[in-house]
């Protein structure tokens, strides 16, 4: 498993699917994926079946670490082992659980494990360019908006923009170090303040 502080990531298992299904067919997480069907639960067991045999994919369940409640989900697809790169996809908060920092925690988690455990080079992925909340919050985590899809994807009657964001390892570690280096100070703000 991969720890945080409220949630964990940890390996789908073959009773998650029904979540997963009913989640995936919400029409608020329906919309910020590029597919162009409802999905059972037939086709969710053969995509699992079909999972579990590849290589260049990871995916995780996202659950609170104090109830072990499922929250949301998120992977690595298209893992180019020679070249040190990976999409993150399959991002996905469950909508009751929106709004209590998941979706970022889960995103550094991957993140942390990608750059430092995987020790690839290269993170990006694609999402739908009106997103802007999720547009956001990738570049909050030190993702660069790399390009545009123009029209690229069919979805809600019409013909979709998708950006592409990317972040490289060494940006990443000078992020993290940023973000330490302000706790540290913070931190020592705080012991002062209490003297």
């Amino acid at each position: 498993m991969i720890t945080g502080k409220h949630v964990r990531l940890r390996a789908i298992e073959e009773n998650d699917l029904l979540t997963l299904t009913n989640w995936r067919n919400d029409p608020e997480v329906y919309r910020q994926f590029f597919e162009y069907e409802p999905l059972s639960l037939v086709m969710e067991r053969k995509w699992f079946d079909e999972f579990l045999k590849r290589r260049e994919e990871k995916f995780w369940i996202a659950e609170t670490i104090k109830e072990s409640k499922p929250v949301g989900t998120i992977g690595l697809v298209n893992i180019h082992w020679r070249n040190r790169r990976a999409e993150m996809g399959r991002v996905l908060v469950c909508p009751e659980c929106r709004g209590n920092g998941y979706g970022k925690e889960m995103s550094e988690l991957l993140l942390e494990y990608a750059f430092d455990h995987m020790n690839l080079n290269r993170i990006y992925l694609e999402v739908f360019a009106d997103n802007t909340r999720a547009v956001s919050l990738y570049k909050s985590l030190g993702f660069l908006e790399e390009g545009l899809l123009r029209e690229h994807v069919f979805a809600d009657g019409r013909y979709c923009d998708v950006s592409i964001l990317g972040i490289l390892r060494e940006e990443y570690l000078a992020a993290s170090r940023q973000i330490q280096d302000s706790s540290v100070r913070s931190d020592s703000s705080n012991s002062e303040i209490k003297k």
